[in-house]
């Protein structure tokens, strides 16, 4: 991959990342409004809530296939020496980020059927902290050492 596709594809990564975490922050919100709202307006959050959710997988996919795209190439990120800070990235989102969607999205098919389950305070936080994470492992690439002169 050349250097201006790489640049579109880093771009597209970046706008995936930005929609897939405001869909995740759009939809953790309304279902934790839809446990306390009147039954009438429950049909409209469901609704929301749905769309959002398709969003926000489509965010995800691009995401995601974008990021494997740009390990890959024009190296393998992953083989090559000094990328901790990536296998870090990736750790932090395969166990924070990922699964804090599912459970999301199981939870509008939940409130598609009727069901109104809990929307567990704890996810909003392991979120926060595993964005937080991501952005400091490819802000700083963990390079903790002073840069030699």
């Amino acid at each position: 991959m050349g250097p201006y596709t790489y640049n579109w594809v880093l771009a597209a990564h970046l706008i995936g990342v930005v929609f897939w975490m405001g869909g995740m922050f759009a939809v953790y919100w309304v279902q934790r409004l839809h446990v306390h709202a009147p039954k009438d307006t429950r049909d409209k959050l469901t609704l929301m809530e749905r769309s959002l959710a398709m969003m926000m997988d489509v965010a995800a996919t691009f995401a995601i296939g974008c990021g494997i795209a740009l390990a890959v190439s024009p190296i393998n990120l992953f083989t090559t020496s000094g990328n901790g800070w990536l296998h870090a990235k990736l750790a932090v989102v395969v166990l924070g980020i990922l699964p804090v969607h599912g459970m999301i999205r199981a939870r509008v098919k939940k409130f598609s059927t009727g069901q109104t389950p809990n929307v567990p305070e704890w996810q909003w936080s392991v979120l926060l902290l595993s964005i937080t994470l991501v952005v400091i492992f490819v802000t700083t690439k963990l390079h903790f050492a002073p840069p030699s002169e």
